[in-house]
């Protein structure tokens, strides 16, 4: 089980920081309609900078990829329109400057700039995170522009008390798609000691139809997946948790798929795989000296086009680390500590093969202090080493220090206000894959270097919550691709600077919800706004709001929500490019359990319920040369119908 602590003081300030835009672990509940069919229900409390995404809004929208996942968060903005083509963009910085892990495997791999680096099945998570910007010595090496943390379930989270075996089988169906989506989730307790988690699926869809009823060709998903989680106890105070995933998306794609299909971008037969395995245990004697937590990971990730024929090649990314850690509480100060190393080898193989690799090791401390009971202080700090041997021959070194200091101040019981600072450093890394061999780094690639600032103020009393957050991010020497003569190189290409603010609003009654987020983002390079063809650095979207509402029917077991995501026209764009225009979608769903014991249960949504025709500012991909949009426009209206039944 993944731990993550936070002093006394600062958790119970946590309710009133619950919906800044900086966010941190949430409580586990549930509602009275999730008691039996599925206990995960993860609210979104927000605490020290870490936004908790909620897991129960996924399972009712029937998420099936990142957009999904990530569509209620305004400052997150996820382009590609389909699975193997999307990106998360956080705050318009692009996921590859962000520290990702599963389970505390870090997915370090960056396999072909023209589609997504990560894949991740929500029918598996058990947690999401976000910490966007300034962040702590705990966020692990590389992360500029802040770090996303996914979780996956366990057997305990699926099974009630008293119950030692049980299995969760759903069935899905996408209209938009004519797609299917099977999943069998089946867990079990040996012992009072011992419990095991197997999920597998499958989804299977047809070409997406976007909102003018035309059908986006190579578009189609062949996705298989599987998780197997073990969790033990050794010994008293003695914890193991064993996990190996494996997800495979197969396809007839585009070589770059996520732009339109047309002459110069055709399509191929394509492979694309990510396995991760994971060991975490955990010493807790209950003391004040020792928590310890050691996690050991191997993560592989590659990508074959041309499958099957002559001009078959591939790449890949492959990554190994650990990470351990101890808390100890002395007098009123929570220090944790510890020391990290991963070692990346990147490889692209055709008729001649090339590979480099890349190390980084780090030691962290970050001191958590009750000053008085209404200010919190965090300080903390971070050295981190990196090398690189490169497909050239090359060799990079780079190391340094990266400090952070934040504050919680109480001042009335329902009113405060955090301020946060920090710094981090990013050595050179393995490149893209799919460029090792054809593209050099520059000889004078530096580190690149983030200085991040945040204030947020925020209330709460009786159910109302309300914050105000401004921020500013710089990146010094941000890596991205420079023509040097006649060709291209990694180089540093200048200075990536991101302020904006944030509003938040939410309201529960008994049985009711409303939640209102807005976002301002402003991401310029070189005083320049980011575009689509800053590609492995980022890209500007327009302001956005996002609305969630929902009520439920106690006595009818029925919860029916609107959520809505609405994107101003983004007009602050350089000035060969044209305006992003705006735009508004709407979802609608209904969760009801029919049955008393509530083991059957259906799911119906409605997404783009209007049936619009429009594109995420994350997926424009504008060609100046044609003056055309040749990204991908997103799906039309699509009806969901998920079926559930837990035994």
């Amino acid at each position: 089980m993944s731990k993550f602590k936070v002093s006394r003081v600062a958790l119970s300030l946590g309710i009133a920081l619950s919906m800044s835009s900086f966010y941190t672990v949430a409580d586990e509940s549930t509602t009275s309609t999730d008691t039996e069919m599925e206990k995960i229900e993860v609210k979104g409390h927000r605490i020290l900078g870490v936004d908790v995404v909620d897991l129960s809004d996924i399972r009712k929208k029937q998420a099936n990829d990142l957009e999904d996942i990530f569509r209620g968060e305004p400052a997150i903005t996820v382009g590609g329109s389909f699975g193997i083509a999307q990106k998360i963009y956080v705050r318009g910085v692009e996921d590859t400057n962000l520290n990702v892990s599963v389970d505390g495997a870090t997915q370090a791999g960056y396999l072909f700039h023209h589609q997504g680096r990560l894949s991740i099945e929500p029918e598996m998570l058990k947690h999401v995170e976000v910490k966007a910007g300034a962040g702590s010595a705990l966020d692990g090496p590389g992360a500029l522009g802040g770090a996303i943390r996914f979780e996956t379930k366990d057997a305990d989270d699926l099974l009630s008390d008293d119950e030692n075996f049980g299995a969760l089988i759903k069935a899905g169906y996408f209209s938009n798609t004519d797609g299917t989506k099977l999943s069998g989730s089946f867990y079990g307790r040996v012992n009072e000691n011992w419990s095991g988690l197997l999920i597998v699926g499958k989804n299977d869809t047809d070409n997406i139809t976007d909102g003018n009823s035309d059908e986006l060709e190579n578009t189609k998903t062949n996705q298989d997946l599987g998780l197997v989680k073990i969790n033990g106890r050794l010994a008293e105070n003695h914890e193991v948790e064993l996990s190996h995933e494996v997800r495979n998306d197969d396809g007839f794609r585009n070589v770059r798929p996520h732009f339109i299909s047309v002459g110069w971008n055709p399509a191929n037969q394509q492979k694309s795989r990510r396995e991760t395995t994971t060991a975490n245990y955990f010493y807790t004697p209950g003391n004040d000296f020792v928590e310890l937590s050691v996690t050991a990971y191997k993560t592989d990730s590659y990508l074959t086009q041309n499958e099957g024929t002559e001009r078959q090649d591939g790449a890949g990314v492959e990554s190994t680390g650990f990470d351990i850690r101890n808390t100890s509480m002395l007098v009123d100060h929570e220090l944790t500590y510890g020391i990290e190393q991963r070692k990346d080898t990147g490889y692209y193989i055709n008729g001649t093969d090339s590979q480099e690799d890349g190390k980084v090791v780090a030691v962290y401390l970050q001191d958590t202090y009750d000053l008085t009971q209404q200010l919190t202080l965090s300080a903390g700090v971070r050295y981190d080493d990196y090398q690189l041997d490169d497909s050239d021959g090359q060799h990079f070194e780079a190391s340094g220090l990266s400090p952070n200091v934040s504050a919680i101040y109480q001042f009335t019981e329902h009113w405060s206000v955090r301020a946060s600072y920090s710094e981090a450093l990013r050595g050179q890394k393995v490149k893209e894959a799919y460029l090792i061999g054809f593209r050099s780094n520059a000889a004078d690639l530096t580190e690149e270097e983030a200085k991040n600032k945040d204030l947020t103020l925020a209330y709460e009393n009786d159910g109302l919550l309300l914050s105000a957050q401004v921020y500013q991010s710089d990146i010094d020497g941000v890596v991205g691709t420079l023509r040097r003569g006649e060709t291209r190189v990694f180089a540093n290409i200048g200075e990536l600077e991101t302020s904006g603010y944030t509003l938040t609003a939410s309201q529960k009654w008994d049985n009711a919800e409303l939640r209102l987020n807005y976002s301002n983002t402003e991401p310029e390079l070189d005083g320049e706004p980011l575009n689509d063809s800053d590609l492995g650095v980022g890209t500007a979207f327009g302001d956005t709001l996002t609305i969630n509402a929902n009520y439920l029917f106690p006595e009818l077991n029925l919860e029916l929500g609107w959520n809505a995501r609405l994107v101003k026209t983004l007009d602050e764009v350089r000035t060969d490019r044209p305006d992003k225009p705006g735009y508004g979608v709407h979802d609608f769903y209904a969760e009801w359990q029919p049955m008393a014991e509530q083991n059957l249960s259906f799911n119906l949504s409605l997404n783009n319920a209007f049936d619009k025709h429009y594109f995420d500012h994350g997926t424009y991909g504008y060609s100046t040369g044609s003056e055309r949009y040749i990204g991908l426009a997103e799906p039309g209206r699509d009806v969901r119908l998920t079926v559930s039944y837990q035994f």
